[in-house]
């Protein structure tokens, strides 16, 4: 539930830029707003690796319960501003000014979210189902954009241009704001990972390495583990920009696009949990790393020149089959990020590489496919996709097989810093 509002309130800006950019970025042409929009956006990835190198040891040191309680505070503060800081024409310049503090609060929590989130989930796991359980983290995230999406579709179509424009797009962030209290009060009453609590009672080292030991004691995991996030690329192009692309070099209606991206996330939230839980059997490379990837390579160019083609089944089609390969990307990546550090740096570890990450190909995402569509190039947003992707391909033949049959307890191949007998039974 946390996870799900920490990732609704940062996917619903993205998807309603476009129709907030005005009120708020007023410009002399639309796009000029929609970029102005995008950067503010952008600037959440920026801050989003600092939170993660600084907030995540604190995890390591503390708890993950702690951090993620943290987290989730942060984010509906954020939309909450968001959703009711008066337009441009009242406040002036202190309008785009508070859309900054807020979306630099949501990379904060952002930043210490996700890798927090997949240790508490993985640590929590039976031993046999640590690819079911570290897929609910990209689960929950996928519900986030597919309920962001459908709120977006929902208000578009539901009110008309100066509503929406006015005050009918704040009505999600208001949502995802009030949601972000149920979700910090059933973090504040969860139990710590036992793993985290076993490392506390054997007396070892729990506190977590400086950033220097970290990457001369782990660089191969470090870089595995920023392979497997840079996809990240091709998930926020199609969660926050697919609509737009569509709109802006087919003419289609923003309100059907999100109506068709909703229609394709709905696989996405399938295939997660059941790839993930395939990974307890089959193992987790033959998964993720080798389907997932070559499907993006595969299936991105042809389809967004599919888009080219007008209907709305067209769009559907399209959404829904990048998001299936997308599915499998996601769906095991965090379990192997999980499986890759001893649980003493486990945040630290995921934190620093995936948020890194994050903020380069993630977060400038939207605003690159936005350049390429401007200079009349649209195709080149499935090459810059691909390349990325492709480069990740060849980072994964070097992964080892994380997934196992056996009932080990620690979640590490390798976890020297935790006693199992030391564990909770």
């Amino acid at each position: 539930m946390g996870h799900f509002v920490e990732w609704y309130d940062w996917y619903v800006y993205g998807l309603l830029a476009a129709v907030f950019s005005s009120q708020i970025f007023p410009s002399e042409s639309a796009f000029a707003s929609l970029v102005a929009a995008l950067l503010t956006y952008a600037i959440g990835f920026v801050v989003r690796p600092l939170s993660g190198i600084i907030i995540s040891p604190l995890a390591d040191r503390y708890g993950r319960r702690r951090v993620l309680t943290l987290a989730i505070s942060g984010m509906a503060l954020g939309a909450l501003i968001i959703a009711l800081t008066p337009p441009f024409s009242m406040i002036g310049y202190l309008a785009p000014v508070l859309f900054v503090v807020a979306r630099v609060l949501q990379g904060i929590s952002a930043g210490s979210e996700g890798q927090s989130a997949i240790a508490y989930l993985v640590e929590q796991a039976p031993a046999n189902r640590r690819g079911l359980f570290g897929s609910f983290t990209n689960m929950a995230s996928g519900l986030a954009t597919l309920a962001a999406t459908g709120a977006a579709a929902l208000v578009t179509s539901s009110f008309s241009g100066d509503a929406l424009a006015t005050w009918g797009w704040r009505i999600p962030f208001l949502v995802g704001g009030l949601l972000g209290v149920v979700g910090l009060l059933m973090r504040a009453r969860a139990d710590e990972s036992p793993e985290f609590e076993a490392s506390t009672v054997a007396k070892q080292r729990s506190a977590p390495a400086g950033l220097r030991q970290l990457i001369r004691d782990h660089p191969r995991a470090l870089l595995q583990t920023a392979a497997l996030s840079a996809p990240a690329v091709a998930y926020y192009t199609w969660a926050t920009f697919l609509p737009t692309y569509a709109n802006l070099t087919s003419g289609r209606g923003l309100s059907s696009t999100l109506t068709g991206s909703v229609i394709g996330l709905l696989l996405l939230v399938i295939v997660v949990p059941v790839c993930g839980a395939l990974s307890d059997r089959l193992g987790r490379r033959k998964i993720f790393p080798i389907v997932g990837a070559l499907g993006m390579i595969i299936l991105f160019y042809p389809l967004l020149l599919l888009l080219n083609q007008p209907g709305f089944g067209v769009y559907v089609i399209v959404a829904a089959s990048g998001w299936v390969v997308l599915g499998v990307w996601q769906s095991v990546y965090p379990t192997i990020q999980a499986e890759l550090f001893p649980a003493s740096v486990r945040v630290s570890g995921i934190g620093f590489a995936h948020q890194i990450v994050i903020a380069v190909f993630g977060g400038t995402a939207p605003l690159i496919a936005a350049t390429f569509v401007s200079a009349g190039h649209p195709t080149f947003v499935a090459f810059y996709m691909i390349v990325i992707v492709a480069l990740c391909l060849a980072v994964y033949f070097t992964l080892p097989e994380t997934g196992s049959r056996s009932n080990r307890i620690t979640v590490a191949l390798n976890d020297s810093d935790i006693v199992e007998d030391a564990l909770p039974r």
